[in-house]
């Protein structure tokens, strides 16, 4: 039986997927104008911290952190916009805490930013805990924050889950000990598939099965 649930934030619990690479773009043609991405490429700056994916395409002249600062701010207007939730994802939350499973949140983003867009799209009131960016050192596909998630929430391992929208989270997942979960509706489904996660679905309630 599975009484822990440990979730990827970003294109797994809240729609942001698309406006994170929309973001992603914008940010490139300031500072990377010549810079040319296929759509698998942006899609697997999904699975990455921001600080990671600048300094892959910055010469050392370039300040990093300034990037970074622009993202955020061009992301926070696209999300204050209109954040939400995917579908089923506070009935799915509020169904496994009314039954007294624990229910996490693990992501590569701050967690004061994730901790907001929680509370944006309503799910906040449904997280025992979460984990961020700077909650850790190494950062997935290293299973750290997962592991740190279990301790936090004092669960073991071989009664809990991670579900996630990329192979990154599959991987720390199988690091971790944990059982793998990869949700259908994000656009690295292939690649998660190729890591042989122990549940796959489509929709977000159909977590429900697992308990």
């Amino acid at each position: 039986m599975i009484k822990t649930f440990l979730f990827d934030l970003d294109g797994t619990l809240i729609q942001t997927t698309e406006i994170i690479i929309d973001t992603f773009k914008l940010t490139f043609q300031k500072y990377f104008p010549n810079l040319v991405l296929t759509d698998s490429e942006y899609s697997n700056l999904l699975g990455q911290t921001l600080w990671k994916t600048f300094e892959f395409y910055a010469d050392d002249s370039q300040n990093i952190d300034e990037m970074v600062t622009d993202y955020r701010a061009l992301s926070n207007q696209m999300i204050e916009a209109g954040l939400k939730a995917y579908p089923g994802a506070a009935e799915t939350l509020k169904y496994l805490k009314a039954k007294g499973c624990k229910v996490g949140v693990v992501t590569s983003k701050m967690r004061k930013i994730a901790t907001y867009h929680l509370e944006l799209t309503g799910l906040l009131p449904y997280i025992d805990h979460i984990i961020g960016y700077e909650d850790v050192i190494e950062h997935k596909p290293a299973p750290e924050p997962i592991t740190k998630a279990l301790t936090a929430l004092g669960a073991r391992a071989k009664t809990a889950v991670y579900i996630g929208d990329h192979e990154n989270d599959i991987i720390a997942a199988k690091k971790a000990g944990v059982q793998a979960c990869a949700v259908t509706y994000s656009m690295r489904l292939a690649e998660m598939l190729s890591y042989q996660p122990e549940y796959v679905i489509d929709e977000l309630e159909h977590i429900k099965d697992f308990i």
